[in-house]
């Protein structure tokens, strides 16, 4: 249905390309037996999603390159998308990892035992409150740690320079 939209040529071809560098990405992960049915499946699957949550899609080449055809990952897994493993299809763990760490941080945000008796508009003020500051929290915390990655390893960098100049 939206391969009949494409009537240009070069429109099609382009699509193609797409098609063939993100099949020979997903053989990569799955092998060349199983890549052409993940990679199919994948695009009927959010072909569907669209049909289903947004309407016809408004633009063919767009929706094939942006969205059907494209991996998309939600973690640092390299097999991971939207949520499962290309390889083998089971759920990805660091998206479920990541997925666990996001519901504890809003339950222990959202506690309603700090509020006795607060109105509904209250708690949530309180709740946006608590889970801003934990994330920014979490935040400042992942950049300093970084911060003192980069730190050492400009450290190391520089011995060695010292140590090939001696």
């Amino acid at each position: 249905m939206v391969w009949a939209r494409l009537e240009r040529p070069a429109v099609r071809r382009l699509v193609e390309t797409t098609a063939r560098t993100e099949l020979a990405r997903v053989v990569g992960f799955a092998g060349p037996t199983d890549a052409p049915q993940i990679l199919a499946d994948r695009l009927v699957r959010r072909l569907d999603s669209q049909m289903r949550l947004g309407g016809p899609i408004r633009g063919p080449v767009g929706g094939l390159i942006g969205r059907g055809l494209p991996q998309i990952r939600l973690c640092a897994e390299l097999r991971c998308d939207e949520r499962s493993l290309l390889d083998s299809a089971r759920d990805c763990p660091r998206c479920e990892d990541r997925q666990a760490d996001s519901r504890a941080t809003r339950h222990a945000a959202g506690d309603d035992a700090a509020m006795p008796g607060a109105s509904e508009t209250v708690r949530w003020a309180a709740t946006d409150r608590q889970l801003h500051e934990a994330v920014t929290a979490r935040t400042w915390a992942k950049e300093s740690a970084w911060e003192q990655h980069r730190a050492g390893k400009a450290e190391a960098k520089a011995a060695r320079t010292e140590a090939a100049t001696a």
